[in-house]
């Protein structure tokens, strides 16, 4: 019988060696996110039915449980659902197999590449690099977390390509690689032309769309609600819990609940989650638009913008801001006239709340959720 199999190590060679053995044995990865704290990785493995669990101690047995693994199978991962419970994305060895053809057919000869993994394996962006590379067989570093000096030194020895978020490409020489694959959150507006900047889920098994262009053998489309479709031999097989609904439609096209556009020349531009669409007094608001007019003035260093339910507006603007010093303080009047020089003024913050961080995932993407509960217990 095939098993769920948790890898419940930080990113090394010991990881990769443990996939391998996974793989070799007939059974599904489970990779598990190792900044969690123990109760919460004790729940994951509880939830998801883990029989066997990987760490630095070796392999062990939980309990005989139900397997809901099916021959196919390569790997799970968890991704935040409407509810916030997690989901279970698999993807099968034709998906990852799909998934390194693809990218290969972007970069040409993969033979000669040398890949750092340095983003978490729980997460499809980190795992990607590993399973590509072991796929095409070329070398791979691969270490526990991202770490700006030693990341340059491996670059500087050898390492010609990696995977990163714009928080970790800004702390780094970009120069120092052939290539650099950019996901997570939304780029800076400038890029040296030796990085990729990349869309996808955990649905499409990472990066579809390269440089706002769709790679061989991938087609996207956009709906009539104005939603980015995806279809492919990369997509997801199934969530593992058997009672979620497919987000693959009958004619094989995932609905991603991202929003975006299509030009002439077949480029995609995404405008955000729907979910994240804010509309306050009947105007639609797309939160990266406000952060940008925000981000732009020089007494701000973060800043990220969500929608709190409101009786007057329906959703109200709400930017929260982290200044570059503890002096800098502006009035919420001062802050809607500067949003006001750029954009209409209905899309200025009716709030501004200054906090010392914004809560973002690994891939750098802002946990707006974490900042709605702070108002709305």
């Amino acid at each position: 019988m095939n098993k769920l199999v948790g890898i419940d190590m930080a990113l090394s060679t010991d990881f990769v060696s443990a996939l391998q053995d996974i793989w070799h044995a007939g059974d599904c990865a489970f990779p598990i996110d190792q900044r969690l704290p123990h109760a919460q990785k004790a729940q994951l493995v509880e939830d998801f039915g883990v029989q066997e669990l990987v760490t630095a101690n070796g392999r062990s047995d939980i309990a005989n449980r139900e397997s809901l693994v099916t021959e196919n199978d390569a790997v799970v991962f968890t991704t935040s659902g409407s509810s916030g419970k997690p989901k279970g994305v698999v993807h099968t060895h034709d998906s990852l197999r799909a998934n390194a053809n693809v990218v290969a057919q972007y970069f040409g000869d993969t033979s000669t590449m040398h890949w750092l993994a340095c983003l978490p394996p729980s997460h499809v962006g980190g795992f990607g690099v590993v399973s590509r590379a072991l796929h095409w067989g070329c070398k791979l570093t691969a270490i526990a977390q991202f770490d700006a000096e030693q990341v340059e030194d491996l670059a500087r020895n050898g390492v010609t390509h990696t995977s990163l978020v714009a928080t970790a490409l800004g702390r780094i020489n970009p120069a120092l690689f052939e290539g650099i694959l950019l996901g997570g959150a939304k780029p800076p507006p400038t890029l040296p032309p030796n990085v990729t900047t990349t869309y996808g889920l955990t649905e499409t098994m990472g990066g579809v769309v390269y440089n706002r262009n769709a790679l061989t053998g991938i087609e996207i489309s956009i709906s009539a609600g104005q939603e980015i479709l995806v279809r492919g031999p990369v997509l997801m097989n199934r969530y593992y819990q058997p009672l979620l609904s497919d987000p693959i439609d009958s004619e094989g096209w995932l609905h991603t609940g991202d929003l975006g556009s299509i030009n002439t020349e077949n480029q995609l531009s995404v405008v955000g989650r729907r979910s994240e669409l804010i509309i306050s007094g009947g105007e639609n608001i797309w939160p990266e638009v406000v952060e940008a007019a925000i981000v732009n003035h020089p007494d701000v260093n973060d800043v990220c913008v969500v929608g709190i339910d409101d009786q007057e507006w329906g959703q109200k603007v709400v930017a929260f801001i982290v200044p570059t010093t503890t002096s800098a303080t502006h009035s919420l009047t001062e802050w809607r006239d500067h949003v006001a020089e750029s954009l209409p003024r209905f899309m200025a913050p009716r709030q501004v709340v200054i906090v010392n961080s914004i809560p973002r995932s690994a891939l750098g993407k802002p946990q707006r959720q974490a900042l709605k509960d702070i108002l709305t217990p």
